[in-house]
């Protein structure tokens, strides 16, 4: 239930004109809500304005970090995201758990907000992500690699630490892609390893500090890279494998419920075969070419039919 103090600063600052700060307010009033309350929905609808490219165009990014961080409308719902039972089974869990946050804190415990995802490109990771976000009701935050990413280690450890401070006070969820990158294995010796070290080290720091209001969500194709302390931070590390048969079964028939007019299923045998090895996101692709070349070829028949009867 919204506080008393929160709605009083929400007034405030909307009748001094300072939107940042009424922001914040509303966020807070959002962080203290039940999953299922109405205010919260509405609030957040409120402050999420999606454009027709995905990218969501609000002021919910601190201005320091905005040319760092993308927030991003999920793709898919959780229901269509394809997952191991194992992961399915843990991630049901920690959803129950984010429900109940609150309770965690009052007993003196920290609600479980770090999450790793492995497995090869492709497979989900990104999605996943985003679903979570978007069961959870919390903006989806991704880090901008092209934007972080300097051409000195130290830039680079600057940027990462600049995105976990100005969004620790920000009920989100934030993913970071191929994690690996930044935060790889300390050995300890050349100049270049050491400052590696550093980077690995501060960041480490920046992840223990953020509160448990902010999910963090990274993603690695290569978890053998990653420093063993970073992988010991994440409560939950779910591997996410290529598609086996059966899963790409699955896939297919959600696939088909949300294009009902194009007969993927009766082509079942042509779309699934010879590709082992393939990614789910190889498959989609490789699909949706199908489909729309199904379109134009029933466009081209209809055309011939009507110019022969005509």
């Amino acid at each position: 239930m919204a506080r008393a103090n929160d709605i009083l600063s929400l007034a405030r600052w909307a009748l001094k004109g300072d939107r940042e700060q009424a922001l914040l307010a509303c966020k807070a009033i959002i962080s203290n809500e039940k999953p299922e309350s109405s205010l919260r929905r509405s609030l957040r609808r409120l402050l999420e304005q999606p454009s027709s490219s995905g990218i969501i165009q609000t002021d919910e990014l601190p201005p320091a970090i905005k040319n760092l961080v993308l927030q991003i409308a999920p793709k898919l719902p959780l229901s269509d995201v394809m997952l191991p039972k194992v992961v399915m089974f843990e991630l049901e869990q920690f959803i129950k758990e984010r429900e109940h946050v609150e309770a965690f804190k009052y007993a003196g415990l920290t609600a479980p907000h770090r999450i790793l995802l492995s497995g090869p490109p492709g497979n989900g990771k990104t999605a996943l992500a985003g679903a979570i976000a978007s069961t959870l009701d919390l903006p989806f935050f991704v880090l901008d690699y092209s934007k972080s990413v300097g051409s000195h280690l130290g830039e680079t450890g600057g940027n990462l630490a600049k995105v976990f401070r100005s969004l620790s006070t920000t009920p989100c969820v934030l993913f970071i892609d191929e994690m690996e990158a930044v935060l790889t294995e300390r050995n300890g010796g050349k100049d270049d390893v050491g400052e590696m070290a550093r980077v690995v080290s501060s960041l480490l720091l920046e992840i223990d500090r953020l509160p448990d209001e902010v999910v963090l969500i990274g993603a690695t194709n290569h978890s053998e890279m990653l420093d063993r302390a970073v992988v010991r931070r994440f409560e939950h590390h779910w591997e996410l494998p290529a598609p086996s048969s059966n899963s790409l079964d699955v896939w297919l028939e959600r696939f088909a419920v949300r294009h009902p007019t194009i007969p993927v299923q009766e082509h079942k045998a042509d779309l699934l075969s010879d590709k082992d090895g393939w990614s789910f996101s190889d498959i989609e692709r490789s699909t949706l070419a199908w489909c729309r070349r199904w379109v134009v070829d029933n466009i081209s028949a209809a055309a011939k039919l009507q110019r022969a009867v005509g």
